[in-house]
């Protein structure tokens, strides 16, 4: 479809792009989702297609990946149902075998389908499942901590995601620094078949951006408001 020219949508891309770029390619590790977004966008053409399960990486695309095509990022956003990366990534890529197909999901939504390796494996599809693992049900965990209640019941152990892909016969990989993202999913990619790629990832940025700069970002406007509903009082008195 065609961009809207309303020049008050217009005026907001400065902010936008800023926000997108806005510590893209930091090097810290545990690897930040702004780095991750930035990463995959790099490896992605326009016609590739990103399948996001559910977890706090979502709101990070969604907010961050520039897309170029329609129906190039697929989020299940209505019923947010977590294990629906891996199944969207294997209907993309049988329907578009000639395009780079990418599965990003966190380390608990991937282990309620993960299964499915064995179902792309089998159909012999070209296939990267990204997996970005903190050990946590990531959103829900900053969710309960966002509303004030203790860490409670929402860490849990993983298994080695390289060699449980290995064990369905797919291929599996293991990130160790900012600088490898990229070209160990190149690797992948030019590869072929089902690979596995395990991320560490460092969420502390969830904080900053989607807490203290919304509340931020609110609190000045509601200045702005009251002193704007204060001006016309003044003047009558």
């Amino acid at each position: 479809g065609k961009l809207s020219a309303d020049t008050s949508i217009i005026a907001l891309r400065p902010t936008i792009l800023a926000s997108i770029n806005d510590r893209s390619q930091e090097d810290r590790f545990p690897i930040t989702p702004q780095r991750i977004v930035h990463d995959v966008r790099t490896v992605m053409p326009e016609d590739g297609i990103v399948c996001l399960d559910n977890g706090m990486y979502k709101i990070w695309f969604a907010r961050n990946y520039r897309t170029h095509h329609a129906n190039t990022l697929l989020l299940d956003n209505a019923l947010a149902t977590m294990g629906a990366g891996l199944p969207s990534a294997i209907m993309a890529s049988l329907l578009y075998p000639e395009r780079r197909v990418m599965a990003v999901c966190g380390d608990g939504g991937f282990m309620m389908n993960s299964q499915e390796l064995e179902t792309a494996v089998r159909l012999k599809l070209n296939l990267v499942v990204m997996i970005l693992n903190d050990s946590a049900y990531g959103m829900i965990r900053w969710k309960q901590a966002v509303d004030g209640f203790p860490d409670f019941g929402l860490t849990f152990g993983n298994p080695d995601f390289v060699r449980y892909a290995q064990s369905y016969g797919a291929s599996g990989s293991r990130v160790g620094a900012a600088e490898d993202l990229v070209p160990t999913l190149e690797m992948a990619f030019k590869e072929g078949g089902v690979h596995l790629v395990d991320v560490p990832i460092d969420y502390s940025e969830n904080a900053r951006v989607l807490v203290e700069e919304l509340r931020s970002h609110f609190a000045s406007k509601e200045s702005q408001r009251s002193e704007l509903d204060a001006a016309p009082r003044a003047g009558r008195v």
